[in-house]
């Protein structure tokens, strides 16, 4: 027989404080430390073609390599 999972109100130690620090982390694993991937994940976010994970393209090498992490953000 399975047992329900029952939580208490005291076994949660996170608030929404470090929700902004959660954040800054997670876009830093994203965009800064996993360098090859970042730009693919710029490519998708950035661009809004069928075609923009070509690694051909100039332009849009061009057009992702001006976005900042913070112009992301925006």
């Amino acid at each position: 027989m399975k047992k329900d999972l029952v939580l208490k109100p005291t076994d949660f130690t996170s608030s929404f404080l470090s929700c902004e620090k959660d954040l800054e982390s997670i876009l830093r694993k994203l965009f800064v430390e996993s360098q090859p991937y970042s730009d693919k994940l710029k490519k998708l976010l950035v661009i809004n073609m069928k075609d923009c994970l070509d690694n051909d393209s100039q332009v849009y090498k061009d057009a992702i390599k001006d976005k900042s992490l913070a112009k992301l953000r925006e």
